[in-house]
């Protein structure tokens, strides 16, 4: 899971750009996933990969309104 965490990462930030959402939705992280030819979109690991990804969009938010 991990590793399919690191591989989204780099993406996530320009399709939040696009859609003006303030974290990554699971059909979002399906478009990443299809267009980058990734494994593993079963939605039990979807829901730990987003959660993943929205702790950390969270953290990046903080971080850059102090």
């Amino acid at each position: 899971m991990d590793q399919l965490v690191q591989q989204v990462r780099p993406h996530v930030h320009a399709l939040l750009e696009r859609d003006g959402n303030e974290a990554v939705t699971r059909v979002q992280l399906r478009e990443i996933l299809r267009r980058e030819g990734l494994k593993g979109g079963r939605n039990d690991r979807l829901s730990l990969v987003l959660k993943q990804l929205r702790s950390e969009d969270t953290r990046t938010i903080r971080r850059s309104a102090r």
